[in-house]
């Protein structure tokens, strides 16, 4: 078994892990001077996330979005995990 550097290697195939797409909420930060008043009205950056989910916890959620595939199971990369708490939705995608 062959990996390729960053890689994992999960068992089964692609169709045992569904794909989402997570709605979740990500920090903003600013370096600029500002008042009071207009510093609280910043507000977290709402964000989208599409790939298949491999991991769900109660304190993360990661997907994956690129895969490769051979009889020992699937190689898989463009890992991005989620603080769970920041994530708002998890709505699965339907493929035929």
């Amino acid at each position: 078994m062959r990996r390729r550097k960053g890689g994992k290697k999960l068992t089964g195939t692609i169709n045992d892990y569904p794909l989402v797409r997570i709605t979740c909420f990500d920090w903003l930060s600013s370096a600029e001077w500002m008042s009071i008043p207009k510093g609280e009205k910043i507000e977290p950056c709402k964000c989208f996330a599409v790939g298949w989910l491999f991991v769900k916890t109660k304190f993360k959620i990661s997907l994956f979005s690129t895969w490769s595939e051979d009889p020992d199971g699937i190689e898989i990369g463009s890992i991005e995990t989620i603080p769970r708490t920041w994530v708002e939705k998890i709505n699965e995608i339907k493929t035929k």
